[in-house]
C-alpha cells in the first residue's frame, strides 16, 4: 500500500533542541529544528531565481532575484534602498505584515548584537531601517552596498510578525525570546502546530500569501543515527533528507525511485595556520598550493560531485571570478619554493580532517601528493581540537552561509579574517559568534576599506583587489565548490519542493549543510 495522503511529510534529524528564535543572542549554531522552522514558518522578502545547467545542478542567480514578501526595492542616490511590501500578507496568527514588523525586528536584533547585527550592520552597513508608510521600508546604509538585494533573501533577523511577539513579551523579556523560542511568528507557510523533545508539527497555513500547500503537515522527529534516518527513504510515507554528504549522494543517486535536487552550494579549502612556523613563511603557503592535485580531489575524492573554485568567492556569486587562482598543480615548483624557504630536506606537519569517507580520501590523496615534494603529513581527527583552535593545517568542508553575496562571502567564509570578522569600530565578538582563528592585519584593513568605499565603481575594484590579495596570501587553499542535495521518495508531493517554494530556497540556497540535519558518522566513518 501506499502512503496515506494525510500522512505528514517526515524530516529526520539528530535533535531537536526547542530553542526556534534564530535571532536569540544566545543561539547556537547547527541546531536542525531552528532552520527547518525557518523553513516552514518563515518567508523572505525575496529569492533568486534559478539557472541549470547540463548536468542537472542548479545554480541560484542572484542577479534576477524575485518578489516574495517584497514587490520591489530600488537604490537612492544616496546609496540607500527602498523595499515595497506585499500588502494584505498574514502571518498564523492573522496580522498583516507591515513595514513596522521589518523596522521592530532589527531594533531587536540590533539591541542584542546578534549574528543578525553583525550581518546587516557591519557587513552591509545598514545603521537603521525606518517604515516610511505601512508597506514601505528605507535601509539607510553608511556606503553603496550594489548587491544589496541578495540581502532579501537571508531570514536573519527573521520576518516577524511584530505584533504576535508583543503581545507575549514581559517586563524581564521585552522582546518576547523567551516566548519565541517555543513558538513561531512568521508569515511562511506553515504553523508550528505541535513541539515537545523529540519531534515538531507544522501544520499548512490556510491563509498563506502564495496559496496553501498541497502538503498539509510536516514532522520534523529524531533518528537514532545517520543510516537509520536515510532507510527511511525506503518506507511507504514521504520522507525528505536534508545535508548528503558526498558518498550518500553518488549512492542515491544511482536510484531511480528517489527525487535528488543538487544544487552548486558548498565548497572545501585547505586552510592555513599563517601564524605557525613554518606556515608563516610565504613560500611555504605557495608550495604547498602548488603541491595540491585538485584534479584529483574532485575526482576521486569528492566523487566528481565538486568542480574547481578560484577564489575567496563562490561560483555562484555576481563577482566571482577564476581569473584570480593561478595555482594548479606543480610538484617541481613546490619542491623549488620549499627549497627556496629552506625546507630543501623537507618537512613534517599534522592535518586535521572530519569523520568522513570524503574527508578520509582527501587527506590521503593530498597527503600522496605532498610527500612527493617532501611534506610528511599525519592525519589527525578534527574531533579532537580544542574548541575554537585552528591548527596549522586544517581541511575544511561544508559552509553554506545563508546567502551567497560577494562581499558575505568573504567577511564569513574566509579563515584569514574569518569564523566572524569584525567591521570597523566594531566589537571583537557579537554575540556567540566570536573570532575563532588569528586574523591578517593586511586582509581586514582591505576588507574595512572595501565596507567603507564610498563609490559604487571603485568598491567593485577594491573588491577584485582583495580577492587578488587573498589568494596570493594563500593561507586558504581552494580545492573545490561542491554539490549539496536533498532527497525525497516518492511519497512526497512534487510541489513541496519546486524552485519557487520557501522550503526550497532554504534547503538549497541558505542552510545547505551536510553536518548540520543528520546525526553525525561514527567514529569509525562508516555510516551504519
Amino acid at each position: 500500500m501506499g502512503a496515506d495522503r494525510d500522512d505528514p511529510v517526515l524530516f529526520p534529524v539528530r535533535g531537536i533542541s526547542q530553542r526556534l528564535d534564530n535571532d536569540d543572542p544566545n543561539y547556537q549554531a547547527g541546531v536542525p529544528d531552528i532552520y527547518i522552522a525557518l523553513a516552514l514558518a518563515y518567508d523572505s522578502l525575496a529569492a533568486p531565481a534559478m539557472s541549470i545547467d547540463a548536468s542537472g545542478i542548479a545554480s541560484p542567480d542572484y542577479t534576477a532575484m524575485q518578489p516574495r514578501l517584497a514587490l520591489s526595492w530600488n537604490e537612492q542616490e544616496n546609496g540607500d534602498w527602498i523595499v515595497r511590501l506585499r500588502p494584505g500578507v498574514r502571518s498564523q496568527a492573522g496580522n498583516e505584515l507591515t513595514a513596522e514588523d521589518i523596522a521592530w525586528v532589527f531594533r531587536k536584533a540590533y539591541a542584542h548584537e546578534t549574528l543578525s547585527s553583525w550581518r546587516w550592520r557591519q557587513v552591509v552597513g545598514v545603521e537603521k531601517v525606518e517604515a516610511l508608510d505601512r508597506y514601505t521600508v528605507r535601509y539607510r546604509l553608511r556606503s553603496p552596498y550594489p548587491t544589496f538585494p541578495n540581502w532579501l533573501l537571508p531570514v536573519t533577523p527573521n520576518i516577524v510578525d511584530s505584533t504576535e511577539i508583543r503581545a507575549h513579551a514581559t517586563p524581564e523579556d521585552p522582546w518576547g525570546i523567551q516566548w519565541l523560542n517555543s513558538n513561531v511568528a512568521g508569515f511562511g507557510p506553515y504553523a508550528l502546530a505541535q513541539m515537545d523533545a523529540d519531534h515538531l508539527l507544522f501544520q499548512a497555513r490556510d491563509d498563506y500569501w502564495a496559496g496553501r500547500s498541497e502538503t498539509a503537515r510536516v514532522e520534523v522527529g529524531t533518528a537514532p543515527d545517520r543510516a537509520s534516518a536515510i532507510r527511511l527513504l525506503d518506507e511507504k510515507r514521504p520522507v525528505v533528507i536534508v545535508g548528503l554528504d558526498p558518498d550518500e549522494i553518488a549512492h542515491l543517486s544511482k536510484r531511480d525511485d528517489l527525487t535528488l535536487h543538487r544544487v552548486w552550494a558548498g565548497h572545501v579549502s585547505i586552510e592555513v595556520n599563517f601564524t605557525r612556523p613554518p606556515f608563516d613563511n610565504p613560500a611555504v603557503r605557495h608550495a604547498l598550493a602548488f603541491a595540491t592535485p585538485y584534479d584529483r580531489i574532485i575526482r576521486d575524492g569528492l566523487l566528481g560531485l565538486a568542480r574547481p573554485w578560484h577564489s575567496p568567492a563562490k561560483g555562484t556569486s555576481q563577482w566571482g571570478s577564476c581569473g584570480h587562482r593561478h595555482y594548479e598543480e606543480n610538484p617541481a615548483k613546490a619542491r623549488e619554493l620549499l627549497a627556496r624557504a629552506g625546507f630543501a630536506q623537507g618537512l613534517k606537519a599534522d592535518l586535521h580532517i572530519d569523520r568522513r569517507p570524503d574527508c578520509q580520501r582527501m587527506g590521503e590523496i593530498i597527503a600522496d601528493a605532498w610527500r612527493r615534494v617532501g611534506v610528511e603529513l599525519t592525519l589527525k581527527d578534527a574531533a579532537g581540537l580544542p574548541a575554537g583552535e585552528l591548527p596549522e593545517l586544517l581541511l575544511r568542508t561544508d559552509c553554506a552561509h545563508n546567502l551567497s553575496e560577494p562581499i558575505y562571502d568573504i567577511a564569513h567564509d574566509y579563515a584569514a579574517m574569518s569564523q566572524i570578522l569584525p567591521a570597523p569600530g566594531g566589537p571583537r565578538g557579537v554575540g556567540t559568534w566570536n573570532p575563532r582563528w588569528e586574523k591578517n592585519d593586511e586582509a581586514i584593513g582591505r576588507f574595512a576599506d572595501l565596507l567603507l568605499e564610498p563609490d559604487a565603481g571603485r568598491k567593485r575594484q577594491r573588491f577584485d583587489e582583495l580577492q587578488s590579495y587573498l589568494v596570493d596570501f594563500s593561507s586558504s587553499i581552494f580545492l573545490a565548490e561542491v554539490q549539496y542535495a536533498t532527497a525525497q521518495n516518492s511519497q512526497v508531493p512534487r510541489s513541496f519542493l519546486t524552485a519557487n517554494t520557501r522550503p526550497f530556497h532554504a534547503f538549497q540556497y541558505q542552510n545547505c549543510i551536510s553536518d548540520f540535519y543528520l546525526p553525525l558518522r561514527h567514529p569509525t566513518g562508516s555510516n551504519g
